[in-house]
């Protein structure tokens, strides 16, 4: 008997029962930021009815007395001087509805994957308000630091930004670190600075720092360099047109401590990171919903504000560069 060929097909035309897709329950995992900036602040707590404003002070330093008292007159006492800076805390919320039927017939357990998206949203909406007020600080003639063409990130600008805030008495964080805080391909030009006390020439010269080398970033964490501990994240800000044309500026940031300011109000937590966790209820019939139709919500809801410190020093360094990345 002669060879034939298969009668039925995967692609016969007549079988249209067939499944031809089957669909993976389990999402790909997305791509989220590292959201740093809520970290890099102090927090300070808006007490529950007590207003919505909070404002801080700091006393201005006396300057030194070098004049002599004359003998035998008491002379004229003096008085200390504050300096104010106030914000008030505005309210944040979004929240997914979800129908009944869909929640049972999804084919992915989509409230809580919904709810995991919520929450980076959330705490995206934190970071990003944080960094504007960072910004704000930093484009200050006294909190900027700016490259010049063909001049990139390296050791010195670092050191300099150090010293810089050093030399206005602003203290490191926890660990007795400054907070770093820089674009990933910013931190590609810091770790390839390869000059005399260079970053990769000095990490090289120990184990510890080789190891670091060798390893690359892990946990988002760049290296620690000059006293300044960097994390990485694309959420920096940047310049368009610096330092001149089509090139883009990226801003680096080293933070001392009680440079910004973050206030929650009560109880109230800030999304810190992506992983925040909100609100996921299932719901039953109510007067609103007679019928019972929403099956289930996802929803966050925060009080914030962020503020500089009170007093003229700026307690942080921004710089602006080009990168070798384009």
């Amino acid at each position: 008997m002669a060879y034939q060929p298969a009668s039925v097909q995967t692609g016969t035309a007549s079988l249209t029962h067939l499944a031809t897709v089957w669909y993976d329950k389990v999402a790909v995992e997305n791509l989220k930021a590292n959201l740093p900036f809520v970290a890099a602040t102090s927090r300070r707590k808006l007490p529950n009815r007590s207003g919505k404003t909070i404002q801080m002070f700091s006393y201005s330093l006396l300057a030194a007395n070098t004049t002599p008292g004359s003998e035998g007159t008491v002379g004229v006492g003096i008085a200390p001087t504050t300096v104010n800076r106030s914000a008030t805390v505005e309210q944040y919320f979004d929240f997914m509805s979800f129908s009944d039927i869909l929640d049972e017939t999804a084919i992915d357990p989509i409230v809580e994957n919904s709810a995991a998206e919520m929450g980076y949203r959330a705490a995206l909406t934190a970071n990003t308000l944080a960094r504007s007020e960072f910004e704000t600080s930093g484009a200050a003639t006294d909190g900027r630091i700016d490259l010049s063409d063909n001049e990139f990130m390296s050791g010195s600008i670092v050191r300099q930004a150090e010293m810089d805030l050093r030399s206005d008495e602003v203290r490191p964080g926890a660990g007795g670190l400054f907070f770093g805080i820089i674009h990933p391909f910013t931190a590609f030009d810091l770790l390839n600075d390869n000059t005399a006390g260079g970053v990769s020439d000095v990490l090289k010269r120990s184990e510890s720092g080789a190891g670091e080398l060798q390893r690359g970033i892990q946990g988002f964490r760049v290296a620690e360099f000059a006293g300044v501990r960097f994390i990485e994240t694309n959420t920096t800000g940047s310049t368009a047109a610096f330092p001149s044309g089509a090139k883009v500026g990226y801003h680096t940031y080293v933070i001392g401590m009680d440079a910004i300011f973050t206030v929650s109000l009560g109880s109230t937590e800030i999304p810190q990171d992506r992983n925040f966790r909100l609100s996921v209820d299932r719901w039953s019939r109510s007067v609103s919903d007679p019928a019972g139709v929403i099956g289930a919500t996802v929803a966050y809801n925060f009080r914030f504000a962020a503020l500089r410190a009170p007093g003229a020093v700026n307690r942080l360094r921004q710089i602006r560069s080009e990168t070798s990345i384009t």
